[in-house]
């Protein structure tokens, strides 16, 4: 039981914190994000940085994400001429798209 009461003490910070949520416009949102990639921040640490708050992440690497339904994952594995059970490959296409489109803008 002591092992959960730690659990719940290490919590307490989280619990305490508050989350703000802003509606901004989109040039506001779109030039705080571009100026935490280019610092190697998420958002809100840089909304951290601009209000002079301590920044306790480590800059971070930014991913890229999204999601694929089976049509989608079915179209790409017909563009690529690859087995749709084959999914790492096709990632690996995808990346490699993606890779080629940053080069030629």
């Amino acid at each position: 039981m002591a092992n959960q009461t730690d659990k719940w003490e290490k919590q307490k910070p989280a619990i305490r914190a508050t989350q703000l949520a802003f509606d901004l416009s989109t040039q506001v949102q779109k030039k705080i994000k571009k100026k935490a990639i280019d610092a190697d921040l998420t958002p809100s640490d840089m909304i951290r940085k601009i209000l002079g708050l301590e920044v306790k992440s480590k800059k971070t690497r930014q991913r890229l994400t999204f999601y694929l339904n089976d049509e989608e994952l079915a179209a790409l594995s017909a563009r690529y001429d690859i087995p749709e059970e084959d999914k790492i490959i096709i990632k690996q296409k995808v990346a490699e798209e993606l890779i080629d489109f940053a080069k030629s803008k």
